[in-house]
């Protein structure tokens, strides 16, 4: 669960299990609106299958660059089978799998570092279908979450196309 959605996911909670006494707190988050949406259209199975695998996939031990993550990344995902490309296309990808889903990894981001991966996934969605952001080494808790409030915001409309991945 990403914790962008943790306001939706209660709201559905004090509904389902018809729990008493948040009335208030029902009332802020339907201000913000952070009430559950419509469910996703219909997921793509390649898209959740490579999401897995990323999620699978644990690095061997820290490295020093985000190529070297790169590097191992695409070794996982070959032994799977999986077809890529390195630095592809007119946005300057990390990974593309199968011509269709991106891959953006970034390496121990601070607050500022944010910044340029948002801009780039939002680049990325103009020429891929799907996009994965990879952090490795992520500095904060509270940086992070508020760059998944970003993607969520502006970027995963569909709530189908960005998948922001931790570790």
């Amino acid at each position: 669960m990403k914790w962008s959605e943790l306001p939706a996911r209660f709201v559905e909670w004090v509904k389902t299990n018809n729990v008493s006494g948040f009335d208030g707190a029902i009332e802020i988050i339907a201000k913000s609106g952070r009430t559950p949406a419509a469910k996703p259209k219909s997921a793509d199975r390649d898209f959740v299958r490579l999401i897995k695998d990323v999620r699978d996939w644990t690095p061997g031990r820290r490295r020093n660059s985000e190529e070297s993550y790169e590097i191992e990344l695409r070794g996982h995902l070959a032994s799977l089978n999986y077809v890529m490309n390195e630095e592809h296309g007119q946005s300057n990808v990390d990974l593309i799998v199968g011509q269709e889903y991106a891959i953006e990894i970034k390496k121990h981001p601070t607050l500022g570092e944010y910044d340029r991966p948002f801009g780039q996934l939002a680049r990325h969605l103009q020429h891929q279908c799907k996009v994965i952001a990879l952090i490795l080494e992520a500095a904060g808790q509270d940086n992070f979450d508020k760059f998944t409030t970003l993607i969520d915001r502006y970027l995963d409309i569909d709530k189908n196309s960005v998948e922001v991945i931790k570790k």
